[in-house]
């Protein structure tokens, strides 16, 4: 699997990856853009309290700092006359959004995900303890190998990257979802140690992709793509994932993707 961790203009004037990127889109995509920006901008200022730090304060304690309020007390033999203050806040959190960028996904399917990333990326740059990471999954442009490039990194990259870049993104693979996981899994364990982490997965496929060395298919692609999100799990990850459906999918494909 191919990890591309610089999504940048030289790599979009590349034609590199065109499953993944379009140097030229044909469509407006950039209205995608600035919808995303400004729905994340409403979300972000509801969400700042989790940047807040509250203060609690703890009085009539027989130890701590002596409550300038209860000296008075001393003289009736009341030694409760201390107190301390408890800080308490939000621990750190880490957020890796990651998008199916298969061929199925293209048209609304691709616009209104990619939108709803950007909003949160958007919200979650407003938060001070926050950080996030969004990727894209597919293939190489020969379909010889699964990639998963790494589009935004809050700890690297500033928000007008998504204004400038965000228009080139593409969708035009197939579903390689476990593998693509599993090429980045230590990377999103270790970002995740300590903080309060999400892994939010956007798809509207089952997992799928073939090559002259494998078959990655049905039953076995779905138990493998199942072990790596069951080791987020194992490893304190939150997972929400999003079938995005355009109502042609059977029961069953529903019930696999659960």
């Amino acid at each position: 699997c191919v990890v591309v961790k610089n999504f940048n203009q030289t790599l979009v004037d590349s034609g590199l990856f065109r499953s993944l990127i379009d140097p030229s889109p044909w469509r407006d995509t950039q209205t995608r853009v600035v919808e995303g920006l400004r729905l994340g901008k409403m979300l972000g200022k509801k969400l700042q309290i989790r940047g807040e730090e509250r203060l609690l304060k703890n009085t009539r304690l027989k130890s701590g700092r002596i409550d300038k309020r209860l000296v008075a007390e001393l003289g009736f033999n009341n030694e409760n006359v201390f107190h301390n203050i408890d800080v308490e806040k939000y621990p750190d959190g880490f957020l890796h959004i990651s998008l199916d960028a298969s061929g199925s996904m293209s048209g609304k399917s691709f616009d209104n995900s990619l939108t709803c990333a950007i909003a949160i990326i958007q919200a979650v740059d407003m938060i001070p303890n926050f950080d996030v990471v969004f990727s894209l999954r597919g293939t190489q442009d020969s379909g010889d190998l699964p990639v998963i490039m790494y589009a935004y990194d809050s700890r690297v990259d500033k928000i007008t990257k998504i204004r400038k870049l965000f228009r080139y993104l593409h969708c035009g693979s197939t579903t390689p979802e476990g593998l693509c996981f599993e090429a980045v899994m230590k990377s999103i364990i270790n970002d995740s140690k300590g903080k309060d982490s999400y892994f939010v997965n956007y798809s509207d496929g089952m997992p799928m992709f073939g090559n002259n060395d494998i078959e990655y298919y049905h039953a076995g692609a779905i138990r493998h793509t199942k072990s790596q999100v069951d080791s987020m799990r194992r490893n304190g990850i939150k997972i929400l994932s999003y079938f995005i459906s355009g109502g042609y999918e059977s029961e069953r494909e529903s019930a696999d993707f659960k």
